[in-house]
């Protein structure tokens, strides 16, 4: 079960380390892949958006007074106004020392909790939440490269200055991206589902449905038909996990 903290390096060899959270934070950005963290832990507010003082329509906002003041215009009895203490200019310096608050996979939680899990059956659920990880994710894929998802990747590192970024951030992945998030999505709701790994950054999740009195093995499609079943030692599902 994926809990909040929980964090994706990928696949490991044998031997190596596994680096805790704060010595992945603190690494300088680099072109290696992305550690995925997990979370719909909150936080309190960050500080109030720069734009509200300013205005784009030819006058500007009085810090002290709050007024705004047309350009060219001299300013009326602004000296009869109590002196104000200049408030604190918010922190541009985010906090390095843990990943970025992920409102939306917060977003997310309650969205398939409201409208997911009360689907009658589990393929149902199943079907559902794939289609609703891959519109999160970018939508049906017709080719890896028309989705350009490592300069989006990349574009993501740098603005946090991190490589660590929450998976709510990521709005165009592929297999590993939307394996995670299917799977801590899943985890939330209740219907059973594993994570696994493949060669070459491939990730997939695999669930179990009773048919005909028999238990089933199927993966899910995230990519290319989302919500698709595709029974376990079938021709799709290896072309699937490996092409």
């Amino acid at each position: 079960v994926i809990i909040d903290g929980f964090y994706d390096t990928g696949a490991h060899k044998p031997g190596d380390d596994f680096k805790p959270l704060k010595f992945l934070l603190d690494r300088k950005v680099n072109n290696k892949r992305a550690v995925l963290f997990i979370s719909a832990a909150g936080a309190d507010p960050e500080p109030a958006d720069l734009k509200s003082e300013a205005s784009t329509t030819g006058s500007t906002t009085n810090v002290k007074t709050g007024r705004s003041t047309a350009k060219g215009k001299k300013k009326v009895e602004e000296k009869k106004e109590e002196p104000v203490s200049e408030p604190e200019p918010p922190k541009e310096v985010k906090d390095m020392s843990k990943p970025r608050v992920d409102t939306s996979f917060r977003e997310y939680v309650e969205e398939v909790n409201s409208s997911i899990a009360p689907l009658s059956s589990q393929e149902e659920q199943v079907s559902a939440l794939a289609l609703y990880v891959s519109n999160q994710m970018g939508g049906p894929v017709s080719s890896l490269p028309a989705l350009s998802y490592d300069l989006h990747i990349a574009q993501l590192k740098a603005d946090l200055k991190t490589n660590v970024i929450p998976v709510g951030f990521v709005k165009r992945g592929v297999f590993y991206h939307r394996a995670l998030l299917f799977k801590a999505l899943a985890d939330r709701i209740g219907v059973p589902a594993s994570l696994e790994r493949g060669e070459y950054g491939r990730a997939w999740n695999q669930i179990s449905l009773v048919q005909g009195g028999k238990t089933k093995h199927f993966l899910v499609d995230l990519m290319w038909e989302p919500g698709k079943l595709m029974e376990v030692g079938g021709h799709a599902a290896g072309v699937y996990r490996k092409l």
